[in-house]
């Protein structure tokens, strides 16, 4: 069993009981060991009222993580601290998220408050940078802009839990703007490149070019673009591995299982036919498009 299994099960004692019994995270184990059995939370580099919020959530993460407390109630307790603390008794969450929003804000942060997978937990950083990328398409090059986040003091639960080896890498803006956390991202790769900038830039061109058109056309297209660029083997058999034809509201496990069938006579061993089977069939769906919703000038 790896350690990762018991941060992802939100098991912060089997995961201390785990490094007492490897060697190899005795420099690690105090920090953990000072938190959750001590309480001794951390400081960040920040104005004091604003540690006094994330400390909060440090002490929700501990009561839910490590304390055995139901999340429920230990969400409870958290929102009534924030509440105290702000002096906002009748505050509901989003009157909540927002007040605590606008005090990062004025100390010169972004911030964005909420869940992930299920737990409370802010982000915090200093820089939104948006970087505007040039991208190489099978029918054009595109421009798409990224927002680049930097200077993270705080990124949520599983970092928190992780001391930052595991975490968010991102999310979109309710205007559709990626958004990338510099630390989890090699902008080098592919992962970025082709998995991120040409498969989004490829759905901003196909939502302008044919406006109808479903979830799972835009997956299955972009998902070919990925195909055609990549040099990963293992990206055909990601694919396949979602396919599922009974998940009719998935747009991924839809756009995959159209892979699975179109790719069943494609040596998936070899890198070259992959691509090149991907190239053609992006053009016939290309073709397919255009006599459903009509070719754009």
């Amino acid at each position: 069993m790896q350690i990762s299994q018991f941060f992802l099960n939100g098991d912060i004692k089997g995961a201390i009981a785990y490094m007492r019994d490897h060697e190899e995270f005795k420099e690690i184990l105090p920090a953990y060991v000072a938190i959750f059995e001590n309480g001794e939370y951390r400081t960040y580099d920040i104005p004091e009222r604003l540690n006094d919020i994330l400390r909060l959530y440090q002490v929700y993460y501990r009561d839910t993580f490590y304390c055995g407390l139901p999340e429920a109630a230990a969400a409870d307790k958290l929102l009534t601290g924030l509440k105290a603390l702000l002096d906002v008794p009748d505050a509901d969450e989003a009157q909540l998220a927002e007040r605590l929003q606008a005090l990062f804000e004025a100390e010169g942060y972004h911030a964005l408050f909420g869940k992930t997978q299920g737990y409370y937990g802010p982000y915090i950083w200093r820089d939104t940078v948006p970087t505007l990328y040039r991208v190489e398409l099978p029918d054009k090059t595109a421009e798409y802009t990224v927002n680049i986040l930097k200077g993270f003091v705080f990124r949520s639960w599983m970092d928190y839990l992780t001391f930052g080896r595991y975490g968010t890498g991102g999310w979109a803006s309710p205007d559709g703007t990626i958004n990338c956390i510099e630390q989890a991202y090699d902008f080098e790769s592919e992962r970025f490149l082709v998995s991120l900038l040409k498969h989004e830039a490829q759905h901003t061109i196909d939502m302008k070019q044919f406006p109808g058109i479903t979830p799972a056309e835009l997956e299955y297209r972009a998902k070919l673009v990925e195909l055609h660029y990549s040099n990963d083997l293992g990206l055909l058999q990601k694919f396949l591995s979602e396919a599922d034809e009974s998940k009719t509201d998935d747009s991924h496990a839809a756009a995959s299982a159209r892979i699975q069938r179109e790719f069943a006579d494609t040596d998936q061993g070899e890198l070259s036919g992959i691509q090149a089977r991907a190239l053609e069939l992006f053009h016939a769906h290309t073709k397919e498009m255009e006599e459903k919703y009509g070719k754009q000038k």
